[in-house]
């Protein structure tokens, strides 16, 4: 049985695969972007527990030049041992370290009942309304603007949302309950990527600023969470913490730090 580490490399694989343009390069698959040059959107990744020799790292490289893009590597190094090793061997050097954190259904803890409160995960039916919400949480905590945004116009999120519960991924809504002071009012929200190999990322978990400290983050992050695991059937699902609070909101329903996420490049 494969490793929760190697599971969750096993995920940005398969991304790398399923992206628009992609290419095997023998124990490692690249995703590029075909328009932009960006490191960041073009990069590789190697199969979970691949054995990674001089000449595939060459290949690599080569594979790279041939379209005019920095070599560069996105993968959790404790899914596919030795691979950091070979790299930074071959002359890489580390961009980036970030942890991740991972939770199984057997860990997970909550939703809680919030006063108040209640909480949606959004499938391909959800209402316009509904995925509005979502992108008014992820605009108030993530923009740059710090003014409420509920005036703004959001038709592009929502459309970029509505492909996602569409492709069969979820999102999740906290809102005022019925009968409360803020019955219907977007509160929190978050969304997920595609189930692969028996795993999935959980990400863009924001809450308004007007409604912090009430619970929400927790909440939408724990119903996501048990959806993806116990109606779903996932083997486990994990997230990147942004930083020591956003570990603590997890780490108070049941994720628990696994290892790190290694961005390696050859500039």
């Amino acid at each position: 049985m494969d490793s929760l580490e190697a599971k969750v490399n096993g995920y940005l694989h398969g991304n790398a695969r399923g992206r628009a343009v992609n290419e095997a390069c023998g124990p490692f698959h690249i995703g590029f972007d075909a328009g932009n040059a960006s490191p960041f959107l073009n990069y590789a990744v190697p199969e979970a527990g691949a054995t990674v020799t001089p000449a595939d790292i060459d290949a690599l490289v080569a594979a790279f030049a041939k379209r005019d893009r920095t070599p560069r590597l996105e993968f959790a190094p404790g899914g596919a041992p030795g691979v950091q090793e070979a790299l930074l061997a071959a002359g890489f050097e580390v961009q980036q370290r970030l942890p991740f954190m991972l939770v199984t259904a057997a860990e997970l803890v909550g939703p809680a009942a919030l006063d108040g409160i209640e909480v949606v995960v959004l499938d391909g039916s959800a209402t316009d309304e509904e995925l509005r919400g979502v992108a008014l949480a992820q605009r108030e905590a993530f923009g740059d603007s710090q003014e409420p945004q509920d005036d703004a116009d959001f038709t592009d999120d929502v459309a970029g949302l509505r492909a996602t519960v569409t492709a069969g991924k979820f999102a999740v809504l906290a809102r005022g309950a019925a009968g409360s002071a803020s019955a219907g009012v977007p509160m929190a929200g978050g969304a997920c990527g595609s189930a692969i190999a028996g795993t999935t990322e959980v990400g863009g978990i924001a809450t308004r600023p007007a409604f912090r400290r009430r619970g929400a983050g927790a909440a939408v992050t724990a119903a996501l969470s048990r959806h993806l695991l116990e109606k779903v059937g996932l083997d486990c699902v994990w997230l990147s913490p942004a930083g020591a609070d956003q570990e603590r909101l997890y780490g108070s329903i049941g994720y628990r730090s696994l290892g790190e996420m290694l961005f390696i490049w050859k500039q």
